[in-house]
């Protein structure tokens, strides 16, 4: 089944394949990563972009601590300012490490600004 608010694609990693699946909601965007075959909560963050006095997006982790907290907020934060819009990422994916961050960051980024 095909919706226009829902776009899913592969991507190779230096990790394997991982999956992205983006909903456009009405009121921001939705963004699902996940390193196996099927979408699963995990570490979690929501933003929303710059403005009303901010210069920065704001963001709040959930699911996660420590440095996995600090990952998944940066990418939504990213995401966020992308689309100037509020974002919420979810990412299921063993191993998370900076490295593999700047990856999906980097797909994200090509995926959503072309």
């Amino acid at each position: 089944m095909e919706f226009d608010d829902i776009r899913q694609f592969e991507s190779d990693t230096s990790q394997g394949k991982i999956r992205f699946r983006i909903m456009d909601l009405d009121n921001g965007t939705l963004v699902l990563i996940s390193g196996s075959d099927k979408f699963r909560l995990g570490l979690s963050a929501v933003a929303i972009p710059p403005g009303q006095g901010r210069s920065e997006p704001t963001s709040t982790g959930l699911f996660s601590a420590g440095l996995d907290a600090a990952l998944v907020r940066t990418l939504a934060e990213r995401v966020s300012a992308w689309i100037n819009q509020s974002c919420m990422v979810v990412v299921a994916v063993s191993a998370l490490n900076q490295a593999l961050m700047m990856e999906l960051m980097t797909i994200l980024k090509n995926h959503l600004l072309t």
